[in-house]
């Protein structure tokens, strides 16, 4: 399984960064995501008119891909062909958005935002499963009842020196300061059909690593521990130390 990331790019940067972004997934009911590719020109003037030539270019069955690689002036996605990655709704430019949202898959549109003029491609639109949220009593309900436990994969994202202190039984670290090592190959690690649980100290790593999996990496049963194993001591088992 391929995972294309959220848009990261550099054209970007004043509208949102990254961390920003996740915190916008953990709290937003929209689902939508697309998979968009652009082509950016920084003055406005001249763009409109390279643009009116690229769509003349794209009609005559010229691939997107090519005329972002010649004519894009972002520094980034256009060496890619142009090619962004997934965008969600209220992470960045809301001229970007609302055109995108608005497009066809497909058919190429307009927009206009502080960066510059952007000719944007909807390639492909999904819906995304929400995050949901476990109180500790039912993780303890299920860490006691082999045959709640049976098919479920638990994820620990905090580090190693955390997990020395306390930790749950069952549960994988996956430290997240290590995400950009092992997220390549999580999908052999991990089965995206299966339900996931998924933990830290008081349960905002575990919410970006929990939005990751539903918006990246196609899983579609997620459950993040609310308050994380420190509330898991107060409200569930004392008997696991807290720090």
């Amino acid at each position: 399984m391929q995972f294309i990331g959220i848009l990261r790019n550099s054209c970007f940067r004043g509208a949102r960064n990254f961390s920003k972004s996740v915190r916008c997934i953990a709290i937003s009911s929209a689902s939508q995501q697309l998979l968009v590719s652009h082509v950016l020109l920084k003055d406005k003037i001249k763009g409109a008119e390279i643009i009116n030539e690229l769509e003349k270019q794209l009609d005559s069955g010229v691939a997107f891909s090519e005329l972002a690689q010649e004519y894009s002036e972002c520094s980034t996605s256009g060496k890619r062909g142009g090619q962004l990655g997934w965008l969600q709704r209220g992470s960045y430019f809301p001229e970007f958005e609302e055109a995108a949202f608005k497009a066809e898959v497909g058919r190429p549109v307009r927009a206009l935002t502080p960066v510059g003029l952007h000719l944007i491609l909807v390639q492909e639109s999904r819906e995304v499963s929400e995050v949901q949220q476990m109180e500790p009593s039912a993780l303890l309900e299920m860490l006691s009842n082999p045959a709640l436990r049976e098919d479920v994969q638990f994820i620990d994202v905090r580090e190693e020196w955390e997990a020395e202190q306390s930790r749950l039984p069952y549960f994988k670290l996956y430290p997240l300061s290590t995400f950009e090592q092992w997220k390549i190959t999580i999908s052999s690690k991990l089965d995206f059909k299966k339900e996931t649980v998924v933990l830290c100290h008081h349960g905002v790593r575990s919410m970006q690593m929990s939005n990751f999996l539903v918006s990246e990496a196609g899983f579609s049963d997620v459950k993040n521990v609310t308050g994380g194993i420190h509330a898991y001591s107060i409200q569930a088992d004392s008997t696991v130390p807290q720090y």
